[in-house]
């Protein structure tokens, strides 16, 4: 992911570290382990290992081709690199996916509550190895997988299969096979940019969910500024630490340069990596356990290629976004402090900010780097413990359509005719996602004489509660639309709506009509919020707003009825549907009532 390098002071012994790693110690493309100088040799013969990374049967091993059916290369990294691990006595476990064999740790009682951890690049599960035991002695069944490529997994040989919407689907694929669900999700660098959008994706599975040093890139369409590397061997490039040292800090440029290292370096010493961005001191035989998997070049095309799945990112995090927007369940944040992009405080606050569920969770900032898990992986093992133990699941959220929590701004022009008062709304579906700062700046006085309006109302911002538009697209532009620049923010004419015009300016709980002729889609399981009014007559959510309350969240919507100041004769209600909704308009008319907090409601028939 985004790693950023913060110079720390380690220990004395980290320079001679570095320069046994990085002088001396290169063997068949394998870091091996070497003595410092001051070392004593006591046998005077170097015994070969009859196992374990550093033996003849890891290193000097040939790479036998083999081909799924569908005719995917790849190879398998022998089961003699794995002997002798520090850290690491977990037993192998495999599952096939697409024809490749995915390998995961399962520690744990069969029937413990499920733990999935997700790592990134260039690690493996080899990054949980101290926080595993401490969560399966809870009593708590730990999954940690290690992705297509990497770790124990088989490894395609052809960077290009390496593409992020492939990663998801190996990571949905394994969830289903394994048939977890109230899943605890907790998930660092990559492993968050794909957990994060499987959690988006299939929140119905997830319990709770916990993000160490992590994101997910939402990139507007064409906006991706990242270039698709070659993959040619660059000899020129030095070791990691130089890299991460001297690379740019501007967060784009940077990034950029780490997919062309990534990419192009002789040899990507996925220990070296973690060495780096870590702030305490690995063993030599901690170094040499990450490098494991990877025997020479050809084992290396996942950890090469993962930076350059950055380039394939665009909108299709989207929805997974907007649906985390509305994750009642417990969330927490945890970050490294010297982890100064995917750890930072802003990116931290963003995600506590945006999903409902972090109200509970002790969102921390450890003395770590980007590999937190090595950092203080026990540490973040018991803090893990702590969160699992003190909150609660609730019922799961279903996966949201394309509306589902889409954030939009409206202003209404209200004009008079006659003895009708009519009403243009102008808003920013189709045409952005209503910055905040824009929308604050702009002067509804102004706007009034601008248009010569009796009102400028702003109506926003606003988040729709439906799934799907049937019949209709407000959310998709036409070339026929009409714009308006209000201040900076764009905004399209989306309809017009009447009153009568002895109503005034307030109208909470008063009915009014919409032109539009579409239907509204709500999903089987999820929640709605309804009013019914003295006649007996229900009215469904379709909006709620933050007009009134800033802060307003999906979780605060259950129960909103202690909050409204509701007519006599009037109730409000949610529940669950046991079935899909749908709500239409009629004739090309929506009858629609507004709660006195601006949230919108639609007349089911």
């Amino acid at each position: 992911m985004n790693y950023s390098f913060v110079s720390i002071s380690k220990t004395p012994q980290y320079i001679s570290l570095f320069r046994c790693l990085f002088g001396i110690c290169f063997l068949g493309s394998l870091l091996v382990a070497c003595d410092s100088d001051d070392s004593e040799d006591v046998s005077g013969t170097e015994i070969p290992l009859v196992t374990g990374p550093n033996s003849d049967a890891c290193k000097l091993s040939e790479s036998e081709i083999h081909a799924t059916a569908t005719g995917l290369e790849y190879i398998v990294t022998p089961d003699a690199c794995f002997d002798s691990l520090s850290g690491y006595e977990f037993e192998p476990s495999y599952v096939e996916i697409d024809g490749l064999n995915m390998h995961y740790v399962d520690v744990g009682p069969d029937n413990g509550e499920v733990i999935l951890l997700l790592h990134g690049q260039p690690s493996w599960s080899y990054l949980y190895r101290k926080m595993i035991p401490i969560l399966a002695d809870a009593g708590y069944r730990v999954i940690a997988p290690d992705n297509i490529g990497m770790g124990r997994s088989d490894k395609p040989i052809d960077v290009t299969v390496h593409q992020y919407e492939q990663h998801v689907a190996w990571t949905k694929a394994f969830i289903d096979k394994l048939n977890l669900t109230d899943i605890n999700l907790f998930v660092q660098d990559w492993g968050s940019v794909i957990g994060l959008r499987i959690a988006g994706d299939m929140p119905q599975v997830i319990g709770r969910l916990v993000v160490a040093n992590g994101d997910l890139p939402v990139i507007p369409l064409g906006g991706n500024p990242y270039i698709y590397p070659t993959f040619e061997i660059d000899e020129s490039l030095g070791d990691a630490e130089t890299f991460f040292t001297s690379k740019s800090t501007d967060r784009v440029e940077g990034f950029q340069q780490w997919i062309n290292y990534a990419s192009s370096v002789p040899e990507l010493i996925a220990g070296d990596v973690v060495q780096t961005l870590t702030i305490n001191l690995l063993s030599d035989e901690e170094v040499i356990a990450y490098n494991a998997p990877y025997p020479n070049i050809e084992y290396k095309a996942a950890i090469r290629a993962f930076p350059a799945m950055m380039v394939g990112i665009e909108m299709q995090n989207f929805s997974a976004w907007k649906t985390l927007g509305a994750f009642h369940n417990p969330f927490m944040f945890n970050a490294g402090e010297y982890d100064i992009n995917l750890g930072s405080i802003e990116t931290q606050q963003k995600w506590v900010e945006h999903v409902p569920g972090s109200d509970d969770g002790d969102h921390r900032r450890f003395a770590a780097g980007h590999f937190i898990q090595d950092d203080v992986g026990e540490e973040l093992a018991i803090h893990f413990l702590d969160f699992l133990r003190n909150t609660t699941v609730e019922e799961p959220l279903q996966a949201g359509g394309p509306l589902f929590n889409f954030r939009y701004c409206e202003i209404l022009l209200s004009y008079l005719d006659g003895a009708e008062e009519s009403t243009e709304i102008w808003g920013t579906p189709g045409v952005n996602f209503c910055p905040q700062n824009q929308w604050d700046a702009i002067n509804f006085s102004d706007i009034e004489i601008e248009y010569g309006a009796l009102f400028a109302i702003p109506n926003g911002p606003r988040f729709f509660v439906v799934d799907e538009i049937l019949g209709g697209d407000i959310v998709s532009p036409s070339p026929d639309d009409e714009h308006r620049f209000f201040g900076d923010l764009e905004m399209r004419l989306l309809t017009t709506m009447n009153y009568s015009s002895d109503l005034g300016e307030s109208v909470s709980y008063i009915p009014g009509q919409v032109l539009r002729n579409n239907t509204w889609l709500f999903y089987e399981g999820r929640r709605v919020y309804e009013l019914t009014d003295i006649n007996g007559q229900v009215y469904i959510m379709q909006s709620f707003s933050r007009i009134e309350v800033s802060d307003l969240q999906f979780d605060d919507l259950k129960d909103l009825g202690s909050r409204l100041n509701l007519p006599e004769g009037w109730t409000f209600r949610s529940r669950i549907l046991s079935e899909p909704l749908e709500v239409s308009a009629i004739d090309g008319i929506a009858e629609v009532v507004q709660d006195d907090l601006g949230n919108s409601y639609q007349l089911v028939p």
